[in-house]
């Protein structure tokens, strides 16, 4: 069983640098997994504690933190906007921010940022280990700079932009990247509803 874990997570690591390493220009890099790859027990009910009163919905997953001042507020708005989209389209979605900066990311300070974008969009807060393995399931990298003892309010993270389309069981079906494939998502909403009747 844990060969079969690990086999899993290695394809989606592999699937993530890909996505990220190829991702140079402004082509769009939407990745619609023929096989789609199933999250773990506790992955999944984290997913659906962020969105507890608001049924088995599909979920968009994106990585960030409130202080980011470019690049996480048009991970914020696609997202908002692919909410929007969905519903226009009668298809059930929830939009999960997870933060990446828990040490200046407060549960208030997240639903305020996230309540600013949209009322569907909810946050996921995970601190120390619980965090590392949330991003490892989806193989998030995160660097930090200049924090240390005498800088803990001022420094600067970068991630990874990555983004999930996750179905009813738990299981991620598109990989994409949030800022420039949001259109791509859009089109598929349109143009690809049977994905999401299973």
């Amino acid at each position: 069983m844990k060969t079969v874990n690990l086999q899993k997570f290695h394809f989606l690591a592999v699937m993530v640098t890909l996505l990220v390493l190829t991702q140079v220009d402004t082509k769009a890099a939407t990745v619609i997994l023929p096989r789609p790859i199933p999250l773990q027990a506790e992955s999944i009910a984290h997913l659906r504690q962020a969105h507890a009163n608001e049924g088995n919905n599909w979920q968009l997953v994106v990585f960030g933190f409130s202080h980011c001042k470019d690049v996480c507020p048009i991970s914020m708005a696609n997202l908002a906007m692919l909410v929007k989209a969905a519903a226009d389209e009668q298809i059930p979605i929830n939009g999960t921010f997870v933060t990446v900066d828990p040490d200046r990311d407060s549960a208030a300070t997240l639903s305020q940022y996230t309540q600013n974008f949209s009322s569907k969009i909810s946050y996921l807060r995970f601190e120390g280990e619980e965090l590392e393995r949330f991003k490892k399931t989806f193989g998030v990298e995160v660097i930090f700079y200049t924090k240390n003892e005498g800088n803990l309010s001022n420094y600067q993270v970068d991630h990874s932009t990555s983004a999930f389309l996750i179905d009813r069981e738990g299981r991620i079906r598109v990989m994409f990247d949030a800022l420039k494939d949001a259109s791509d998502i859009v089109r598929m909403f349109r143009e690809k509803k049977d994905l999401f009747k299973v």
